[in-house]
């Protein structure tokens, strides 16, 4: 999962020995991002946006996978407009629940909310259908095989570059997809993991990891109880 403006002067220029007045260019408009929007951290790891909002404090704020990049302050530009420039840097990450809060300049990005999305929902449980969105493999769903604690796991296609994409049950944001695991309850099957494809594309055969993923309220409760950038969120 690649991603400023700035306002131009006014300018003066000498035409035929006359001067002339450059009127100043009109300032590039902030662009729309939301879940879903595949982004570059750092300038070279290809992630998908969870979800765009603002903290409690008011601040525009974006959430992707922690493996996206590996420091503070990495920046983030759109994988596919990256002459938008640094829509926002990497303000706080955690590990164990996998999550990045980006803090998006105002200037360049405009949190706005993913289509079809009405809210948010608790993490799913045994049975339940859910779809995930991201930038490699697009829309797909699937069945959560298992959950444990604020950790599930489903049979969605899901690959490369699809990491910190949201997953939906109902059209309400239940998850941020980590990567591709087979579930404990598995048992033994479990050891078919190692030969088992990942899913490069939602048409693939049903042979395929699936996909796990964390809980997003979990993931707001945490940056709440830190008193993180991202505290107390809310979706655009």
């Amino acid at each position: 999962m690649r991603f400023t403006g700035l306002t131009r002067l006014a300018a003066t220029a000498l035409l035929a020995g006359a001067t002339v007045l450059v009127a100043p260019a009109a300032a590039q408009a902030a662009v729309p991002v939301a879940g879903g929007t595949p982004v570059l951290v750092g300038g070279t790891a290809g992630c998908t946006l969870t979800t765009a909002g603002y903290d409690a404090g008011g601040t525009p704020v974006a959430f992707t996978a922690a493996h996206c990049s590996d420091r503070i302050n990495a920046p983030v530009i759109l994988r596919d407009d990256e002459a938008a420039g640094v829509i926002g840097t990497v303000v706080t990450r955690n590990e164990i629940l996998d999550y990045s809060v980006i803090r998006l300049d105002p200037r360049v990005a405009v949190p706005v909310r993913q289509p079809g999305v009405t809210g948010r929902g608790p993490a799913p449980e045994f049975g339940d259908v859910v779809c995930k969105d991201g930038a490699s493999t697009g829309h797909t769903c699937g069945i959560t095989w298992q959950r444990d604690g604020v950790k599930f796991w489903a049979h969605a296609c899901a690959g490369h570059g699809d990491s910190g994409g949201p997953v939906t049950r109902d059209g309400r944001l239940v998850g941020l997809l980590s990567g591709g695991q087979m579930a404990p309850a598995a048992g033994p099957l479990g050891s078919v993991s190692s030969v088992l494809p990942p899913c490069v594309h939602p048409a693939q055969s049903p042979f395929f990891v699936p996909a796990f993923a964390f809980s997003f309220d979990a993931i707001v409760a945490d940056a709440t109880a830190r008193n993180w950038p991202g505290r107390g969120f809310q979706q655009a």
